[in-house]
């Protein structure tokens, strides 16, 4: 029975750490938590995940809880269906308080499930039979963040804490996550700063420990007019990972810009360079249409081989400060 969970839980582990690898390439294998590692929020997924220095919608929380602080309230919701059946759900929401700004962020990855494989007998052992069951694996992670402006908005500061959670056949592993973050915004430029996923290692009975994807990012969003209804941005952050190595995300949206009571339409695209020596999805494409505070968002990543893989959302923003 023990080896017949090992084979188990190698297969599900399989799973998830394969699907993280696809998308970020440099460290995968060497860290757990395929759910820190995958992007989070349509439109942010669309822009690699380039969202250090993002301030307008409840997504910047998975990035830098900084961000949360020019947020007067804002919710979001995303739905990602990935390879091998692997789906993902992200949601985050945020209210000012006060000075402050509070928020929380959840993302849920369902690995599907797998055939049980025990080793056969009859070859020794060095072949695998199915037994007929069928065993499953899942990950999540949450958050709660605080934020505060200072100097008029210029200056954002933020932290969160949480928890992820990995549960593999009959074995689950968990940690403690924290992220600490800054901002410094200009009138079209804002600079960002993040340390994300800080904490010990996933840890349970039944599965060795794994350490956490630990990374630290530094982000720059410049945005452009060419009239009142036009516009650009661009995104870029540096990525370092430990024990990954660094790489470049950065993203271009532009098109018809959302203002009161007009509907507004962008295009997106972006690049990941974390993606690997081979490059496995790192373009990435999307869309996005809004009127008033709300905003529907689409990201495309093909993953060749493996074939497409899509991600919807929605976001709401109440007008602020």
């Amino acid at each position: 029975m023990q080896i017949r969970a090992r084979v188990t839980v190698f297969l599900v582990a399989g799973a998830l750490a394969g699907n993280a690898g696809a998308v970020h390439g440099q460290g995968a294998g060497r860290t757990g938590a395929a759910v820190l590692q995958l992007p989070a929020g349509a439109r942010a997924a669309a822009l690699s995940g380039a969202y250090a220095a993002a301030a307008s919608d409840a997504d910047a929380l998975f990035y830098n809880p900084a961000g949360a602080a020019a947020l007067e309230a804002a919710a979001s919701a995303s739905y990602l269906r990935h390879v091998l059946d692997i789906r993902t759900v992200t949601a985050a929401g945020a209210v000012r308080l006060g000075p402050l700004t509070l928020g929380a962020a959840t993302a849920l990855l369902d690995a599907g499930e797998v055939r049980v494989v025990e080793p056969d007998p009859q070859y020794g052992g060095e072949r695998g039979r199915e037994t007929g069951e069928l065993a499953s694996a899942s990950e999540s992670a949450t958050r709660l963040a605080v934020a505060l402006p200072l100097r008029g908005g210029r200056v954002r500061l933020g932290a969160a804490a949480g928890h992820v959670s990995s549960d593999i056949a009959d074995a689950s592993r968990s940690a403690a996550i924290f992220d600490l973050g800054a901002q410094l915004a200009f009138e079209r430029v804002t600079l960002g700063a993040a340390l994300r996923n800080l904490g010990g290692a996933l840890a349970g009975d039944g599965l060795a420990d794994a350490d956490l994807p630990t990374e630290a990012r530094a982000g720059l969003r410049l945005e452009a007019t060419r009239a009142a209804t036009l516009g650009a941005a661009l995104s870029a952050d540096l990525v370092s990972r430990a024990g990954g190595g660094a790489w470049l995300a950065a993203g271009l949206e532009a098109g018809l810009l959302p203002g009161a009571g007009r509907i507004g339409a962008v295009g997106r695209i972006g690049w990941d360079g974390g993606t690997g020596a081979g490059g496995l999805g790192g373009l990435r494409l999307g869309a996005g249409l809004s009127h008033g505070e709300i905003a529907v968002d689409y990201a495309y990543q093909d993953l060749d081989p493996f074939g497409p893989v899509h991600r919807i959302g929605i976001r709401w923003r109440r007008a602020g400060r």
